[in-house]
Parts: C-alpha cells; structure tokens; sequence
C-alpha cells in the first residue's frame, strides 16, 4: 500500500507542470484535460486511508453498545437467556422470553414492536450488537466456520483461532479471547459479546439458535449453541 502511494505522489509532481504546460505553452486541452484527470487519480489514491478501521475500534464500538442494553435489561429486571432468530427481513434478532420459557418462537416473521406474541409466550425484542455487521458482502457465502474466523478472527481480533465442531449442538472453540465484557446482565441475556456474535451469525445461517453454555479453559474459550431450524 506504501508503494502505491509513492506512485501516487510521484503521478502528482508529473501531473501539475505537465499541466500548467500542456495548457499555457502548448495550448492542448486534450493534454491539460489529461493533466487533470491525473491529478484527480494521484489526489484520490493520496486521500484513500492505509488502513481500515482498526479491528480494537470496532470491538469497543459493540462493547460500547452493550452498555445501553444492558441498561434496559437493568430497567426491565430482564435476565432469562434470549433466542437469536432471522427474521424475513435478513436481521438478526434476540427473542427474550418474558414469562415461562417455552422455547424460540415456531414463525420465523419481522418483528412489528418490542413485544411478540405466540400462543402463550410472550418475547422482548432486542436487537444483538452484531445484527448489522453480519451483513457485511465479505461473509456471504462462507461456511460457518469461515465466517466465524473471518469476523472473530481476522476483523475483530477476538481471539487467535477458532474450531468449530457440530454433534447436534454447535460447539465453537475460541483460542486466547482478547474480549473482556463485564456487563452481568447483558452476558446472562445474549451471551459474552464472543458468544452472541458467534450466535448471530448461526442463526442467520439456521434459523434459532441459544447460547446454551460457556466454559472457560486453559487459554480457550468453548461456546456451546444449540440450534433449531426454521424454513
């Protein structure tokens, strides 16, 4: 990327006398107009970052964004675990059971307010700090496993590797994770922030999915799912 911006400057410097010559001492405007358009390529690539946006940037972006839910779990005294579902509009949702927990909601249907009904279940609905970025065109059409490390991994820099293995329940090993989110309640409700992105991105891809457990090992992290299908 350094060498291309080298080039950069260098078409700059050429661009500017190659422009002011074609136009005042030679009288070409096809010169100067391409004089022009090199300059504005030179300037373009000169303006263009190095770099994307640092991967510690985004994750204290979503780490920023569990404070306000945690506040409305806090308000609402809401702490039973939630359900993450795709709804027809392609987002991901978090469907918090509000009295017995009788499983995710059958219909996979868009959300119309906070509250859903299904014969006698009642659901707060929430909207998971990753529901947007799991939309992004670089994962669309990936395994689970490689969309996983694409945005744990290589985007966010949550952790150093991941495995993920399925024997009815999806189990995603995360090595050496890097997130430390101490909100209680959002973690009792949508899982650590590791655990509710790898529960975004199943359910966007099967339908309902709960973050069933989360064990802690030496230099690891294993994250359990369990999944229901949805057509």
């Amino acid at each position: 990327m350094e060498k291309l911006y080298i080039f950069a400057l260098g078409l700059l410097i050429f661009s500017i006398p190659f422009t002011i010559a074609s136009y005042i001492i030679l009288s070409n405007i096809p010169l100067t107009a391409l004089g022009i358009g090199l300059m504005i390529l030179a300037s373009s690539i000169l303006l263009t970052p190095l770099e994307s946006i640092p991967p510690r940037a985004i994750r204290a972006m979503l780490e920023g964004s569990i404070l306000s839910l945690e506040a409305i779990l806090e308000e609402f005294d809401i702490s039973r675990r939630g359900y993450y579902v795709r709804a027809d509009d392609g987002r991901v949702y978090l469907y918090v059971p509000l009295s017995e927990d009788g499983g995710p909601p059958t219909k996979r249907v868009e959300p119309s307010g906070l509250i859903h009904e299904e014969g006698d279940s009642r659901y707060l609905i929430l909207i998971p700090p990753a529901s947007e970025l799991i939309k992004i065109p670089e994962i669309s059409g990936m395994s689970l496993e490689s969309a996983l490390t694409y945005m744990l991994v290589d985007l966010m820099e949550v952790a150093d590797s991941i495995e993920v293995m399925s024997d009815g329940f999806i189990t995603v090993r995360l090595k050496n994770v890097k997130s430390h989110v101490t909100a209680g309640r959002f973690k009792s409700v949508f899982g650590s922030l590791e655990a509710s992105i790898a529960a975004c991105l199943t359910a966007n891809l099967i339908g309902a999915v709960k973050v069933s457990d989360e064990i802690l090992e030496e230099n690891s992290k294993v994250i359990i799912l369990e999944v229901w299908e949805h057509e």
